[in-house]
């Protein structure tokens, strides 16, 4: 629906975006989904609180606070880009990739307690219902927020698939549930409209829910990735593929994948033939590790054993 409209904004803002191996070019790709994505949820944000106040609204006022959580969202993508773009150093061997990961877990740990404070107040409301002032113009802003939102999925989306970036994917995310708390929120206001005012108490409930299982989700997935989450079977199986079909090499075993943000590293043992010697078996291991390198993207270390023929 917006795959022409992000395709021309990313050639706009990135000139070499088609350099996606560039570690530059993939900063620039968080920058601009982080900054764009912080500028439109404050102004939302900010839009939302005021409709809130104006016509007394808790599902709606969870709803800007939801927003309001997208930028501090955004903010961590931002910081994971940057960090994360940092050089190795003594300290850090293997980079800075995993900030990524901190960064999300603090904010998603955040998004669970608005999540929680917004349920006690909507059951609050429940039990003690108020009016809701129906506002055609406030109507009309939910409808707006909800495209704008689901526009921000879109791109988000796209920019991290193109990157394969967890971060931004998981972001776009964040975006689509504010998407559809604000059609939730438009409903409610329908409601009260013909003095259904609990379903605004509801609807609110509704959103924190949402609000606390997105936070639960990035939780499980930023820890996960924080401990070191094994690799996909579909990865594994790439690098079987590549390194048996090199020539010499008769077996493989004991892959093991650590993932530093977007950076791999690929440790692996080979088995060559046991009369070769150790200059022939090393240039057979050099051959493996640029073979993944150059395919795969990832950093690599590989160990040669003597094959040991199982038949």
């Amino acid at each position: 629906m917006f795959r022409k409209i992000n395709e021309n904004l990313l050639r706009k803002m990135i000139p070499a975006w088609e350099n996606t191996a560039d570690q530059q070019v993939r900063v620039a790709y968080g920058y601009l989904e982080g900054w764009l994505s912080i500028f439109l949820n404050l102004v939302l944000a900010v839009i939302k609180t005021i409709c809130a106040l104006w016509i007394n609204s808790i599902s709606l006022l969870a709803d800007a606070f939801h927003t309001f959580s997208d930028v501090l969202t955004s903010v961590a993508v931002l910081l994971g880009f940057k960090i994360a773009g940092k050089p190795q150093d003594a300290e850090h061997p293997f980079g800075h990739g995993r900030a990524e990961y901190v960064a999300s877990f603090i904010v998603s740990a955040l998004l669970l307690l608005v999540g929680v404070e917004f349920l006690k107040q909507s059951v609050g409301k429940l039990l003690h219902p108020e009016p809701v002032t129906y506002k055609g113009l406030v109507f009309v802003v939910m409808l707006f927020s909800a495209l704008i939102k689901e526009w921000l999925y879109d791109f988000a989306q796209f920019l991290g698939i193109k990157i394969k970036s967890q971060a931004l994917i998981a972001d776009a995310w964040h975006h689509r549930s504010d998407a559809f708390a604000s059609l939730l929120i438009g409903i409610a206001l329908l409601a009260t409209k013909f003095g259904y005012y609990a379903v605004d108490a509801v609807l609110g409930m509704i959103v924190s829910f949402l609000i606390m299982y997105t936070g639960l989700e990035l939780i499980k997935e930023c820890s996960s990735e924080i401990i070191g989450k094994a690799p996909s079977a579909e990865f594994v199986q790439e690098v079987k593929d590549l390194v048996l079909k090199v020539e010499g090499v008769k077996n493989i075993h004991d892959i093991q994948v650590h993932q530093y943000g977007q950076k791999k590293y690929v440790n692996i043992h080979i088995e060559v033939e046991p009369e070769l010697n150790v200059r022939e078996s090393h240039h057979i291991a050099d051959f493996v590790e640029g073979i993944l390198n150059k395919q795969l993207k990832v950093n690599s270390l590989v160990h040669t054993d003597p094959y040991q023929d199982q038949a």
